[in-house]
């Protein structure tokens, strides 16, 4: 990470600083929802920042991926990653719910070290045994998270330009290769 920086998880207490990603609805769920959601056990916020302000924010909860969520390729694809034995009609995942990075520091590749901050986290310290990380990619994020080495779970909706958002997935497997 960015030095100066700190990675802190969002407490009941938390003091937000600035923030403002361009998105008043990133920014809406951080400085009013993010807190409620931890509450209610819906998700948890971590947020990156410095003396003077937050850099970004991103929270995840728990999620699966399932037959009914991938194109039949995919899905043959996902299951040939687990021996026969093992195959399953969903398979544990993390799903990043919200991410945003302030105005500030976009284009600095800061979003490209949180998400390897948040796949190292689900690796090293997986409490609940995830194989993925998913995402419900704005259209606007999508050439991030290709960049990033998401896939789409169902590579119809790559052809669908008319999408506000596309499911992607990332193996967390292929980093311990």
């Amino acid at each position: 990470m960015k030095e100066g920086t700190r990675v802190i998880r969002l407490s009941q207490d938390y003091t937000f600083k600035t923030f403002d990603c361009g998105n008043p609805d990133l920014n809406d769920f951080l400085l009013q929802d993010a807190k409620e959601y931890d509450k209610r056990l819906l998700s948890v916020t971590y947020i990156l920042e410095t003396e003077e302000d937050i850099v970004a924010y991103f929270s995840v909860s728990n999620d699966k991926i399932a037959i009914p969520d991938s194109d039949k390729a995919t899905w043959r694809k996902i299951k040939a990653l687990f021996p026969h034995r093992k195959h399953r009609s969903d398979y544990p995942a993390v799903k990043i719910g919200r991410f945003a990075v302030s105005l500030k520091y976009q284009h600095t590749q800061i979003g490209t070290d949180i998400l390897d901050f948040i796949k190292d986290m689900f690796i090293t310290n997986n409490r609940t045994g995830c194989s993925f990380v998913t995402v419900d990619a704005l259209k606007s994020a999508l050439p991030f998270y290709l960049k990033n080495n998401f896939l789409f779970l169902d590579k119809a909706m790559a052809a669908d330009d008319t999408q506000e958002t596309y499911l992607l997935y990332y193996n967390l497997a292929q980093l311990l290769d």
